[in-house]
């Protein structure tokens, strides 16, 4: 079975694997360290000066919501992402939070749309991990933005995973094995300085985070159950070898023997010049 990305072709997934997404993104989205890196970039973006926006790769739209109920947001936001099931879940989900008129939704690959605005801030959240042709959706999202505007990139450094074990073998395997099978690009945050740089833009500002949990997971807890379904699909692991480590994992946060981390990166680009 080849590997795939399960994440970078959400278009293509049986509705098992979709549901499983949705649900991970959702309770990630609702974990205290995780909403505090995302609000602490909408803030540096001062949303009052907003009037348009681009979010890229959507999801269940936790950063747009987000966004949309910023106190001092009174712009739109586009948002689009390649699972129709996913924006489905995002559109209801605004409704229910009542700021649906904030915002425009739309499935589809966002680099194929045509006449894009020049948006104030254009949004990558968690996305740019799992893009194949990086180099393309880099150049579409640095040109979608306005002269002024800004670009927002927030991921994981996803080749920093951790999860400890007893047997330091089986943590090693697990974090290896979500790191080659759920990550198309695990080091991509740290080529991003050259990256924006080739593309004629510098960094504002940037955020740096270390997640860890040691003797209790809850982030990574959240994510556990996702695993026996996706990692079957990426052809690294098969659902009995998942399960299995998700249930040593488990066990080890249920009497307090947990380790595990991660870091994560913002970066407030904008074009050369402005600073």
């Amino acid at each position: 079975m080849p590997k795939l990305d399960p994440y970078s072709m959400t278009d293509k997934l049986d509705e098992t694997a979709i549901a499983s997404i949705t649900n991970r993104l959702e309770s990630r989205g609702q974990d205290a360290f995780f909403r505090k890196m995302l609000d602490e970039y909408l803030d540096a973006l001062d949303p009052s000066r907003l009037n348009r926006v681009l979010e890229v790769g959507c999801g269940t739209g936790v950063a747009t919501r987000a966004l949309a109920q910023h106190p001092q947001f009174s712009g739109h936001i586009d948002a689009s992402d390649l699972s129709g099931d996913l924006v489905a879940a995002a559109e209801k989900l605004a409704e229910e939070a009542g700021c649906a008129d904030k915002i425009t939704f739309s499935v589809g690959d966002a680099q194929a749309m045509s006449n894009v605005e020049a948006y104030d801030a254009a949004i990558a959240h968690t996305v740019i991990s799992h893009v194949p042709d990086y180099e393309a959706f880099l150049s579409f999202i640095f040109q979608a933005v306005a002269p002024a505007g800004k670009v927002v990139l927030f991921d994981g450094d996803f080749a920093s995973i951790t999860l400890g074990a007893e047997n330091p073998e089986d943590g090693e395997a697990f974090s290896k094995a979500l790191i080659e099978g759920l990550v198309t690009n695990p080091t991509i945050m740290r080529q991003v300085p050259w990256l924006a740089s080739a593309n004629g833009f510098e960094i504002a500002q940037s955020f740096s985070y270390l997640l860890s949990e040691i003797g209790t997971a809850r982030f990574f807890a959240d994510g556990f159950p996702s695993y026996p379904v996706l990692l079957p699909k990426t052809g690294v692991a098969d659902e009995e070898t998942a399960q299995a480590w998700v249930d040593q994992q488990m066990a080890f946060s249920k009497d307090g023997r947990f380790f595990g981390a991660i870091n994560f990166y913002t970066y407030i680009l904008q074009p050369k010049g402005r600073g």
